[in-house]
């Protein structure tokens, strides 16, 4: 061979054996963790690494499978702290199933999007632990497991920011205010915050009678829960947050005194006013973080309750008997059209001025605006706003009137039947006269409640409030029993402000 081949041939030979050794020696597609021993993908197949089995390359998982790993030894080297999962797992990823999530005993069954997204594997490794560990059975337990594993999220990742593949939005805490979290079942399926298990529920509804109708007002209380436990921890000392981790797998495995209800209030399909239900479940959830034995023993964990019912109360839950507050409640005797220009112009004021709750009522349902879903609400019982504007067509007396003394203090019955748009921009604002300026053609009476029960008894046999004002007289018995000394005119509001000692009614329109 020719001298100047040699060095040439040398350094291809040295090539081929180094590549040769790097194939021999290189580390085949396998996943390195404790609790995942098998992931399937159609025909594609990767093992736990100590079982040395070695498999047919695949190309999705030389891409994924490292960030996989990642993903799964996070949780894991979290959860070791407290005790480490009693099974292996299996996870099959399912190409064609996109919005598919099922967890059995020790297989979890992800579409790959949802596999793909923030939130949704480390969920179903975290659930798969917390069924491992807990001991109790109690109605709402469905909510519970979902707040507890969010809270192990948060302690796992820094952070409880589970992504909606489909729609490009994440869960984010603080957001959620009590009474506005309950949902309905259409808002529920479009929020971040729905189960991983009901998005495949959710791509199919097409109307109320989901399967899912009866979880959601449960479920839906979950941002409200999971925010009021995170910002609990966030306030905890250094030192309160170490022992309160520590003791958080007692919280699901030890005792519970005095036991908990293990049927829901109202059954599995409550017939009950569902503020009332969805409070229970808030009280319910309360009573198990109370009656642990954690109670008893530890401080930290004493302090993080406290934190909870102090963050719930400020989020607007104070109680099962607390009911639902707002701002400002519109009710309608008619039914609500959602799809209207009127509709449109709450969503828009409501939007515009978000720290305000704003809330409309008809004879069978309840929108808690800016949501354009309603909740079945066909009672006014627990419904209280600072202000009630209601739309009523004909005569009433005082009685109809003192029906929503427990409601409201300032009260305005519109007399309007025909549809008429209405704006409520300057009496949201600025009150009556504002609202007097912007909607010249609608005649109203605006009532302080508390006042005008004073003269109870003396108004009680008067069959037409409207009739009574429209006489706009003030030397006559029950224009003195209103305390009127004078009907001073607004030339802005085109409408009358008595001057009187009881101000029982407050402005008045009349056409």
């Amino acid at each position: 061979m020719s001298q100047r081949w040699v060095l040439p041939t040398l350094i291809t030979t040295f090539c081929i054996l180094t590549l040769g050794m790097l194939y021999m020696s290189r580390r085949p597609l396998c996943i390195d963790s404790k609790v995942v021993e098998r992931i399937d993908r159609g025909a594609e197949s990767v093992f736990r690494c100590s079982l040395n089995r070695r498999v047919p390359f695949s190309a999705y998982f030389g891409e994924h499978l490292l960030t996989i790993e990642g993903r799964v030894q996070r949780i894991e080297r979290f959860v070791e702290a407290f005790a480490p999962y009693k099974s292996s797992v299996r996870l099959v990823i399912l190409k064609n199933k996109p919005n598919y999530f099922l967890i059995t005993r020790d297989i979890i069954y992800i579409g790959e999007p949802l596999l793909e997204t923030r939130g949704h594997l480390e969920k179903a490794l975290l659930k798969i632990w917390y069924r491992e560990k807990a001991q109790n059975l109690f109605a709402y337990e469905n909510l519970f497991e979902e707040v507890y594993t969010d809270l192990m999220l948060y302690l796992a990742t820094g952070d409880v920011e589970i992504e909606d593949p489909f729609r490009s939005v994440r869960t984010r805490l603080g957001d959620s205010r009590w009474p506005q979290a309950l949902k309905s079942t259409q808002s529920y399926c479009q929020s971040p915050w729905k189960n991983s298990e009901h998005y495949q529920f959710c791509s199919q509804m097409q109307s109320q009678d989901s399967p899912l109708k009866d979880q959601v007002l449960e479920l839906s209380l979950r941002p409200l829960l999971v925010s009021s436990w995170v910002e609990a921890y966030r306030n905890l000392g250094f030192r309160d947050q170490y022992y309160f981790v520590r003791n958080l797998q007692k919280l699901i495995s030890g005792d519970h005194n005095p036991d908990l209800p293990l049927v829901k209030t109202g059954g599995f399909a409550p017939q009950i006013a569902p503020l009332f239900e969805a409070s229970e479940a808030v009280k319910n959830i309360s009573n198990f973080l109370m009656s642990s034995d954690l109670a008893k023993t530890s401080e930290s964990y004493r302090v993080f309750v406290a934190l909870v019912a102090n963050n719930l109360s400020r989020y607007g839950y104070n109680g099962a008997l607390d009911g639902a507050n707002f701002d400002l409640l519109l009710i309608s005797d008619v039914k609500i059209n959602s799809s209207s220009e009127q509709f449109k112009h709450y969503i828009a004021l409501s939007k515009q001025n978000p720290r305000t709750k704003i809330a409309i009522k008809d004879s069978e349902n309840l929108w808690m605006l800016p949501s354009i879903y309603p909740i079945h609400w066909p009672s006014m019982e627990s419904l209280h706003a600072n202000r009630i504007i209601y739309k009523k067509c004909g005569n009433y007396d005082f009685n109809f009137v003192w029906q929503f003394a427990f409601a409201t203090e300032k009260l305005m019955i519109l007399n309007v039947c025909k549809d008429q748009r209405l704006n409520l921009m300057g009496y949201l604002k600025e009150g009556p006269e504002a609202f007097g300026e912007q909607n010249r053609n609608i005649p109203f009476i605006q009532f302080h409640i508390p006042s005008l029960l004073m003269r109870k008894d003396q108004l009680s046999h008067v069959d037409s409030v409207y009739e009574l004002i429209s006489r706009r007289k003030i030397d006559n018995p029950l224009s003195q029993t209103l305390g009127w000394q004078k009907l001073v005119w607004s030339e802005k509001a085109q409408a009358y402000h008595p001057k009187s000692n009881i101000d029982g009614i407050e402005w008045f329109k009349v056409q």
